[in-house]
């Protein structure tokens, strides 16, 4: 989480000059709402063709994001047509391979440029969701994005706040290094990561003149409702140089 894989697929899309699609799955996402969505016109609702039909007729590269979060079941739908290149709609019409739409009547047939994008967050607590890759992983050529390493991260940082010193964004980078060492290792639940990073640099940027350390705290508030991950939390921090935060 945080770690950046969506600017890097948008990235990586736009340097291949790929258009794409995207949907973002949810709780309660159903297999109806995985290849229909609902539009509004003139007052009467209607249904179109979801962003994963779109995709396969037109060719583009489709992204599923938060795929951990949707039911297995759903997201087992997405096997059946990477492995087979097939798909039964909700309305009763088929997906079928390429240079199959002729022999299969309403039918949809995949456009040989479609290529499938997933993204989802590892399962177990903080994200609390599916094990995408123990159901699904079989079938596709995954990859673990990890948090940038610390000079990386530096570089990034500097996009956001080119007038944040260096110094600070070191100290940044150094303690939230830590948090998610610590993180790895089962000493705290949320993996602290670039994003949140990202959000202090920024206000740091446009505030200069506000103190790192209630900008911190402002980040990561949701902590002082954890006592004991707060005092792991303010022992680190204080020991790269950011004090007040628990205070």
């Amino acid at each position: 989480q945080g770690v950046g894989k969506n600017k890097l697929v948008d990235r990586l899309l736009e340097l291949m000059q790929r258009p794409r699609e995207y949907i973002q799955l949810h709780r309660d996402t159903t297999v109806h709402s995985l290849t229909l969505q609902a539009t509004l016109k003139d007052g009467q609702v209607s249904y179109e063709d979801s962003a994963l039909v779109q995709a396969v007729r037109t060719g583009h590269v489709l992204v599923v994001d938060e795929a951990d979060k949707a039911p297995v079941n759903v997201t087992c739908i997405l096997r059946t047509l990477v492995e087979s290149g097939e798909m039964v709609l909700a309305d009763g019409r088929r997906i079928v391979p390429p240079r199959e739409g002729g022999r299969v009547p309403n039918s949809i047939e995949t456009h040989p440029d479609f290529r499938l994008i997933v993204l989802a967050n590892r399962p177990g607590f903080p994200f609390l969701g599916n094990d995408f890759f123990a159901a699904l992983g079989d079938v596709f050529s995954c990859h673990a994005i990890s948090n940038p390493d610390p000079e990386s991260e530096i570089f990034l940082l500097q996009q956001y706040g080119p007038k944040v010193p260096i110094k600070t964004l070191r100290t940044l980078v150094n303690a939230f290094g830590e948090l998610r060492t610590l993180a790895d290792e089962g000493m705290l639940n949320y993996p602290y990561s670039t994003r949140e990073v990202v959000s202090i640099v920024k206000h740091l940027e446009r505030y200069p003149e506000e103190n790192m350390s209630e900008v911190v705290g402002n980040v990561l508030d949701f902590d002082r409702y954890q006592p004991e991950a707060l005092q792991q939390v303010t022992q680190v921090l204080a020991k790269h140089g950011i004090e007040s935060y628990a205070e």
